[in-house]
């Protein structure tokens, strides 16, 4: 009876389980993030809440928005809590989406809120609002078929693989924002009717934003830093223009030790001829190919300089250059005061396979 007595106070006073039911949810599937300018409430918070149902196709997703100005971002969380019925879960939150006018005026460390919470996952998609992130939120396009999958099938390349879409991860992010030689890269989001237009990408130091690439600087930046493969290569040819589908891309970067040291940027391409004027292989196949390449060299060379004048490096040449020395406090300071000299050299190998199925 004692050891009975004593099990049964030892089983008072285990605590239960403080799970809540998926009834007792809502799900939050994206998270915008705008600078509000008031100096009380500089922060305006904005999350989408997931309804759930059983119907599962295009145009059948239904969900809330919530949105608040608070003075930091997670008194506005909690302060959120207060306008649901159920508890906030950002478990299966995949999208983070920074206003622009927040990289311009705010304080990156006050984003610190995304890596302390521990239901936040690290391989989030994040983004930037053009011209906000609410009215990013906002958009339910069509085709989604429950809330948040269209953003998420267009950065995870589940569903659309665009070489002018950059993608970045939530731990990326973090790394190039404390990572000496490298800068962080962020997609920018804006509305195109009912739908989303992420064609261009925003480079930004460690406290503010810098440049925004146009949608074919994009796409030079993307088959260069990122290698991808599913891209292309034009020029004008006479009166018609050559289009070349590019299969394979590989880069290689090799920084000399010079005082002002040289990046020599090494391309190599390859892919079908998807447009052209008739025979015109026949007559110049090796023509072609050396004037794709030493026309792609002019354009990322161009786009290298002005990436410099801007006073970032998104590829990591300072990192790699690091990589060569001890990687001191020194040699970073060194690599600071010369890249603004930095000179560079691209040079293209295009090879084309073949001029496609021509029937």
């Amino acid at each position: 009876m004692i050891r009975a007595f004593i099990a049964f106070l030892l089983c008072a006073l285990l605590a239960g389980c403080g799970m809540k039911d998926i009834d007792k949810r809502f799900y939050v599937v994206a998270t915008g993030v705008d600078w509000s300018g008031k100096p009380e409430k500089p922060f305006r918070v904005s999350i989408r809440l997931a309804i759930t149902s059983a119907k599962v196709e295009s145009g059948s997703s239904k969900t809330q928005l919530q949105s608040i100005e608070a003075p930091s971002i997670a008194e506005g969380i909690r302060h959120l809590k207060s306008f649901v019925d159920k508890e906030l879960d950002f478990g299966h939150c995949r999208v983070f989406v920074m206003g622009k006018s927040l990289l311009e005026h705010g304080d990156p460390e006050s984003m610190t809120w995304f890596v302390r919470r521990r239901d936040i996952q690290a391989i989030s998609y994040v983004g930037v609002g053009d011209p906000d992130a609410l009215s990013v939120l906002k958009i339910t396009p069509k085709s989604e078929r429950y809330p948040g999958n269209a953003l998420t099938l267009t950065f995870g390349n589940e569903g659309s693989e665009s070489p002018y879409t950059v993608t970045t991860y939530f731990f990326d992010l973090v790394r190039r924002h404390f990572e000496r030689g490298m800068d962080p890269v962020l997609p920018v989001i804006r509305s195109n009717g009912d739908t989303y237009a992420i064609d261009r990408a925003l480079f930004m130091d460690k406290k503010r934003m810098r440049l925004i690439l146009t949608p074919e600087e994009t796409l030079l930046y993307n088959m260069t830093a990122n290698q991808y493969s599913k891209s292309e290569l034009k020029m004008p040819y006479g009166n018609k223009r050559i289009v070349l589908t590019v299969n394979q891309a590989r880069t290689k970067v090799k920084i000399s030790r010079d005082d002002v040291p040289q990046v020599r940027m090494d391309v190599q391409v390859s892919g079908i001829l998807e447009e052209s004027p008739p025979n015109v292989l026949e007559r110049d196949w090796e023509g072609i190919e050396r004037k794709l390449g030493q026309r792609f060299s002019r354009e990322v060379e161009k786009l290298l300089y002005k990436i410099r004048d801007a006073e970032v490096d998104p590829y990591g040449f300072g990192l790699r250059y690091l990589s060569t020395y001890f990687g001191d406090q020194n040699d970073y300071k060194h690599w600071q005061s010369v890249y603004p000299d930095v000179q560079f050299k691209v040079t293209t190998r295009v090879k084309i396979l073949g001029p496609g199925v021509v029937r």
